[in-house]
């Protein structure tokens, strides 16, 4: 074997030993998930522990990869829910009960208590846990999704449309009906909030006078409103108290601050929007890109209003995007006043947290930063010195 073999043998069995090396006795860094940080709310606990007996149905098989995530999922709930049953059906051999719960891929998993149950499609323990509070404690009002002004559409094929937000809440048990408008409806007693989801048709008189016939019978308002379709609201913009700008914000791509808010409360989670329409009015704010406030709320006596200038960040194409759909979630519960909600941040294959202590980045980034190319430059300029040695042991002879 020649020399400059075994030099390259050498260097190779140094870089295997450093790494070795480093991975024994270096600073151990943990990956953990945000939720952990949370979970040692004593209130929490304490709620976790009186979770009565539960079964939960896994849409996978045994052996699917899916499983394992929801098994790693499920894993820290072990300690509080001993008595927690888990069932793993293949959604394969079972077609009648894809269709019955509505699943939409492997993984998913509908949570069993009783005679009732709902399903939870991601694996968000703040979903959980408040699909929990509505599954042992049923709501006692229902959301009328009110059309008949050009609302957006409800249908899953339309990429604009909010049918994906739609089959999600109810599948988190909430009660929802899409109605049309009638100048002479009358709503049943528990009917406790009404969306009006982007009308891009200016609302007949007849219509806000009934807007406020509700308003003062406690139901609540949530008004989803775009730049495009704001301008024909001057009415409603009155109802709500705000007042538009003329100019819109294009797109926000990581929306990551918020203000204090009881719906943004903990809320860590960047959401995306599409297009905002800012305004001016007195309610409390809830969003806001810099100083252009694009969601607010306001109380009535019973009755709680939510104005938002993006109806996309719910369409079927954001409503997956970053926390979009968790925060739609947290208003729809102050909207209910579903005020004991549990706000933990989510968990999900696509969403996961590396937290490091400061020391820590300092070491990674002096480790990536300076350790590695020098011990590059070292090995390089080892392999120059005994290539340039064997040069001239060749040039001697």
């Amino acid at each position: 074997m020649k020399l400059y073999d075994v030099n390259k043998l050498l260097l190779g069995a140094l870089l295997l030993f450093l790494v070795i090396i480093s991975a024994l006795y270096g600073p151990q860094i943990n990956l953990k998930s945000a939720y952990f940080d949370n979970l040692d709310d004593t209130d929490v606990q304490q709620w976790l522990q009186q979770v009565p007996p539960l079964e939960i149905e896994v849409m996978a098989g045994t052996n699917d990869p899916a499983a394992g995530y929801v098994a790693n999922f499920l894993a820290p709930l072990n300690r509080y829910w001993s008595s927690l049953t888990i069932r793993y059906t293949d959604p394969t051999k079972y077609p009648d009960k894809v269709r019955e719960y509505g699943i939409k891929a492997r993984g998913e998993m509908v949570i069993h208590y009783l005679d009732d149950h709902f399903v939870l499609s991601n694996l968000s323990y703040e979903t959980l846990f408040n699909g929990l509070q509505r599954l042992l404690n049923p709501p006692d009002g229902w959301i009328v999704m009110l059309d008949g002004f050009g609302s957006q559409s409800l249908s899953p094929d339309d990429s604009d449309g909010l049918g994906l937000w739609l089959s999600m809440v109810q599948q988190l048990n909430y009660s929802v009906a899409a109605l049309r408008w009638q100048p002479d409806m009358a709503l049943p007693s528990d009917v406790k909030l009404i969306m009006l989801s982007n009308p891009s048709l200016p609302l007949p008189d007849e219509a806000l006078q009934w807007l406020q016939q509700q308003l003062h019978r406690g139901v609540s308002l949530w008004w989803l409103s775009n730049p495009e379709s704001m301008a024909q609201q001057a009415q409603l913009s009155l109802l709500f108290d705000v007042l538009p700008s003329d100019k819109a914000v294009t797109e926000i791509s990581a929306l990551n601050q918020y203000p204090e808010h009881r719906i943004t409360h903990q809320f860590e989670y960047a959401t995306t929007w599409r297009g905002v329409i800012p305004f001016a009015g007195p309610g409390e704010v809830v969003l806001q890109a810099g100083e252009q406030v694009f969601a607010v709320t306001q109380n009535i006596n019973e009755s709680r209003l939510l104005v938002i200038g993006d109806s996309d960040f719910i369409n079927n194409s954001l409503l997956n995007s970053g926390g979009n759909q968790a925060l739609s979630l947290r208003m729809l519960d102050w909207l209910m006043h579903h005020d004991n909600r549990i706000n933990l941040p989510d968990l999900s294959a696509q969403q996961s947290g590396l937290f490091l202590s400061a020391q820590q980045v300092i070491i990674m980034s002096a480790v990536l930063l300076l350790g590695f190319p020098l011990l590059w430059l070292s090995g390089a300029f080892w392999v120059w010195i005994t290539n340039s040695r064997r040069r001239r042991q060749e040039n001697s002879h």
